[in-house]
């Protein structure tokens, strides 16, 4: 596995922003948000990897580290580009 560029895990990101991300197909940030803590809930060893990085059910703000965890277990997220280029 490749790891992402270094400075795109150098920011926080918001979990909505991240969770959509993760699930575009769903219809908005809120449903995406909703079926990622899900996910990662269900998840034992994701779950206590996040924990062990300060990350609650209530996390907002999504840090490097737990950037890193999710991609780990996840792979990157999907990824927009534009077709009329």
């Amino acid at each position: 596995n490749q790891l992402p560029n270094a400075t795109a895990l150098m920011e926080f990101k918001y979990f909505s922003e991240l969770a959509k991300s993760n699930f575009p197909d769903l219809a908005n940030a809120s449903s995406a948000s909703k079926k990622m803590r899900k996910r990662i809930k269900a998840n034992k060893t994701l779950n206590e990897q996040l924990v062990a990085a300060y990350y609650t059910s209530q996390t907002i703000d999504v840090s490097p580290e737990m950037q890193l965890i999710i991609y780990r277990h996840w792979g990157p997220p999907h990824i927009d580009l534009p077709t009329n280029v």
